[in-house]
């Protein structure tokens, strides 16, 4: 007899605002993608839990993606009314990781922090909602929506406020995506010289995700095994780009939209990274994320991060970690080491103080 699905270790993904320009897209890509993790004859089983609010738009998205021709399955939740929580909580369920691309796009002449109040408030609910219905100690929390320099440190508070967080170390588990950011930064090397390598280089990029508290490491850049030579007229163009890309994006729309294509294709490169360590495929993963610090005890969440705090004295900063399933295990604070003059004395110092309003900004949001 073949086996079925109930035979089968299902890890469950929850997508929180998977009707939306970024939502759809991820989904898409989750959907056409994960599969390619499990081997032929797995036991394990990837379903993707999407809830939004907009009934028509979520229930139509499932049904579309569902044609696909992959094993990963599917399912759609909308809440009835307002305050029905019955949705939230099935969708959450039993969920190993969740990603939270909910919330309103940019729109024309709107910053990041225009949209705080708004998604604020959306984060909180949804915050709330998973501290109801998952096991922080077990569950791992991406959060895409913006301004994610203020959002992150939102989440995490809430959540730390839950009397069933204690002991969880949520800090540990809950990220901000800037992973855009260095897709834009190499994405602009490779644009710069002709495409001439097939391979994708990578830039650092540490901070925060929004204007000038990030900071694209381009005295880092290596082509074809060399250092890239770039003057610096050419350096502050690229850094200007990616510190703005998302301006570019939302003036080329006219006002129809913002990176939604584009930030799909980066949330869902560090989603595969965590699916892949959550079906045990990995131990651990590395990558550069947002990510707090200190624990609710004031104590450091890892190794490394006593060293970085010690460097930036801000609680929050996007910086490469390593991460196993029990979370944050170390944060690699030599990257600093590594900036050069015009990036240790010139762009770090902005960063930082625009960076901390942020932070306050959103933790002053949370009673």
């Amino acid at each position: 007899m073949p086996h079925s699905l109930t035979d089968k270790q299902v890890l469950k993904i929850a997508v929180l605002g998977a009707a939306g320009g970024i939502g759809q897209s991820f989904s898409m890509l989750l959907k056409t993608q994960l599969h390619t993790l499990l081997l032929p004859h797995s036991d394990k089983h990837l379903h993707v839990a999407m809830y939004d609010i907009n009934k028509d738009a979520i229930v139509g998205t499932v049904a579309d993606l569902s044609h696909i021709d992959t094993p990963v399955t599917l399912s759609h939740h909308f809440p009835a009314s307002r305050d029905d929580l019955s949705a939230l909580k099935e969708c959450l369920a039993d969920a190993a990781l969740i990603v939270i691309p909910a919330g309103v796009p940019r729109k024309p002449g709107m910053t990041r922090d225009d949209l705080f109040a708004i998604n604020a408030k959306i984060l909180l609910q949804l915050s709330d909602g998973i501290a109801s219905f998952c096991d922080l100690s077990k569950i791992f929390v991406l959060v895409i929506s913006n301004p994610v320099n203020s959002l992150v440190p939102v989440m995490i508070k809430r959540l730390s406020q839950h009397a069933s967080s204690k002991g969880s170390l949520i800090e540990r588990r809950v990220f901000g995506l800037t992973q855009l950011d260095m897709v834009r930064a190499s994405t602009f090397i490779q644009q710069l010289t002709g495409f001439a390598s097939n391979a994708t280089p990578y830039i650092p990029v540490v901070g925060g995700h929004s204007g000038d508290t990030i900071i694209p490491m381009f005295s880092q850049v290596m082509f074809k095994d060399e250092r890239l030579p770039l003057d610096m007229e050419q350096r502050k163009s690229l850094i200007h780009r990616v510190q703005y890309g998302g301006d570019e994006i939302v003036k080329a729309k006219n006002g129809a939209g913002s990176a939604t294509l584009s930030m799909a294709y980066a949330a869902f490169k560090i989603t595969r990274k965590f699916v892949d360590l959550l079906l045990g495929n990995a131990t651990s993963l590395q990558d550069t994320l947002y990510i707090s610090l200190k624990d609710a005890s004031g104590n450091y969440i890892a190794p490394g991060a006593q060293e970085l705090m010690a460097l930036i004295n801000v609680s929050y900063f996007s910086i490469p970690v390593t991460v196993s399933t029990k979370g944050v295990t170390h944060v690699d604070s030599e990257i600093l080491n590594r900036m050069d003059d015009y990036e240790r004395n010139t762009l770090l110092p902005v960063c930082l103080k625009n960076l901390q309003g942020n932070i306050e900004t959103g933790l002053n949001f949370v009673n």
